[in-house]
């Protein structure tokens, strides 16, 4: 099975050092997005001052396979 990198970025990046061993880039896109929805309430802070929250799917060659974003923004 393919192994799938998950980078969380948010100013800083926290890089997945070990990755995970998925089917295909379908259940990687569905892993990220898991991790997004249970990562997302711990940017809250981040978000309502106007920052940006990313999780990013990679693949062994380090090629982006998905990315799932949320931007907070102030008017």
């Amino acid at each position: 099975m393919p192994r799938y990198f998950f980078r969380l970025k948010n100013g800083e990046t926290l890089m997945d050092e070990d990755g995970e061993d998925l089917v295909d880039h379908d259940a990687a896109c569905a892993a990220a997005i898991d991790v997004f929805a249970e990562t997302l309430p711990d940017r809250r802070a981040l978000l309502a001052n106007g920052g940006d929250y990313e999780v990013l799917v990679t693949d062994a060659d380090d090629g982006p396979v998905y990315s799932i974003t949320a931007q907070g923004r102030r008017f």
